[in-house]
């Protein structure tokens, strides 16, 4: 399973609908990931930042996060947007022994 952040920025027309309706994103946003195949982490909202929202999410395989990527930011509430991928401590262990493993099969330029 791969872990993603997705920041995203509302349009203005965005926000001033969300601030009229009361609407929950969360929830929202849940469905759409959910539909994707994906699980939704966590939702959050950023001060003080670039970006507006921060949606952290679980998928299988790339394509599926890619598509609900496609899905959201075509609907047209979000102006901008980046993708973080994430990693475990596991991960890191999971890798040094990758790394362990092969090192010796790297050698450096040399002059």
């Amino acid at each position: 399973m791969a872990l993603y952040m997705l920041q995203a920025k509302y349009t203005p027309e965005a926000i001033r609908n969300i601030a009229e309706s009361g609407s929950n994103r969360e929830d929202v946003a849940r469905a759409v990931v959910e539909q994707c195949g994906g699980k939704l982490i966590g939702f959050y909202g950023m001060l003080g930042q670039d970006y507006h929202i921060a949606i952290i999410v679980e998928y299988d395989d790339l394509p599926s996060y890619l598509g609900t990527v496609l899905t959201t930011v075509l609907g047209g509430a979000i102006a901008d947007f980046k993708t973080i991928a994430l990693y475990s401590s596991d991960d890191v262990v999971k890798a040094s022994a990758v790394y362990q493993a092969n090192k010796a099969a790297y050698s450096p330029p040399s002059s």
